[in-house]
């Protein structure tokens, strides 16, 4: 079976020491950081993948407003160095000609948009926030390679890096943003809410047409017993694997989630949707030429 890890990073390691200096948060998380600076580099990423059996990932970056064209630039361009590996960019509600750059993205091959929005600074019910959101589902209303758009959903980023909480994620700003933008595949990070309450998940987070999930990480901070109520709650179609490296590596990530899954009742096709399947979909890949 093919399998894609739709949450990536390729950190420098000042974005690693900011986190590991928050007392109780790598722990909190069970973040793998053993060896975490050998594991900064898509050299690092590609062997990682390949002793797996991971034939694709997809990079998540995000920036703020005034370094977001430079970083969007230079992830597409190692994406295209770097086999297996494809991209996401990233947008601001602040930035300017925000259509301009769909548009070059979407020519770039990029299917996906990632927003951080307690790092980037801004709430989802904000009015530029809005304007952004309808200017991506007014784009994918034109094209038949539309934008999925990513969302970190740590709920403790207040907690840990003194963030306005009005900029967190919630599952509750996640599942209000996928009802009123039914143009738009909405995928949550970290199951929806990273460091939610449990059953914040199970009230706010109901199955939407337009609704996904990535399992990164969520199975360290959920018990098994609450990671397959999730994985019953929203259906093999709506669910993406998920690793967040270089958080966590690869192989015990799929043996991990494969046993969840078997946990859960999900037959060969169904894990074959959430191993790849889906992000195939969304990604807009050609099956024969996957």
């Amino acid at each position: 079976m093919k399998i894609y890890d739709s949450h990536v990073h390729i950190f420098n390691f000042r974005i690693v020491e900011n986190v590991i200096s928050k007392a109780g948060l790598a722990g909190r998380l069970a973040l793998n950081t053993e060896n975490i600076d050998k594991r900064l580099s898509t050299a690092a990423l590609v062997k990682e993948m390949a002793a797996a059996n991971v034939q694709a990932a997809l990079m998540l970056p995000t920036a703020d407003v005034h370094s977001l064209l430079k970083i969007n630039r230079a992830c597409i361009k190692m994406a295209r160095q770097t086999p297996g590996l494809y991209t996401a960019g990233t947008l601001h509600p602040a930035l300017n000609h925000i259509a301009a750059e769909l548009s070059y993205l979407s020519r770039a091959g990029v299917r996906v948009i990632k927003l951080c929005s307690f790092s980037q600074g801004f709430a989802l019910n904000d009015s530029k926030t809005y304007k952004m959101f309808d200017l991506i589902q007014a784009f994918n209303q034109t094209t038949q390679t539309p934008f999925a758009v990513v969302l970190d959903t740590l709920t403790l980023a207040d907690q840990y890096f003194g963030t306005d909480p009005a900029y967190t994620t919630s599952p509750l700003g996640l599942m209000e943003l996928a009802r009123r933008f039914p143009g738009i595949n909405f995928i949550g990070a970290h199951m929806g809410g990273l460091g939610a309450p449990f059953e914040l998940l199970t009230r706010h987070l109901q199955p939407l047409s337009n609704l996904f999930l990535d399992t990164s990480n969520a199975s360290h901070t959920l018990n098994a017993d609450q990671f397959v109520q999730m994985l019953h709650l929203h259906g093999p179609r709506h669910l993406l694997f998920g690793t967040d490296w270089p958080w966590f590596l690869h192989a015990g990530e799929v043996k991990r989630i494969d046993e969840l899954m078997a946990e859960a009742g999900f037959s060969k096709q169904e894990k074959a949707a959430v191993f790849y399947k889906n992000l195939e979909s969304l990604l807009g890949i050609k099956p024969e030429t996957a």
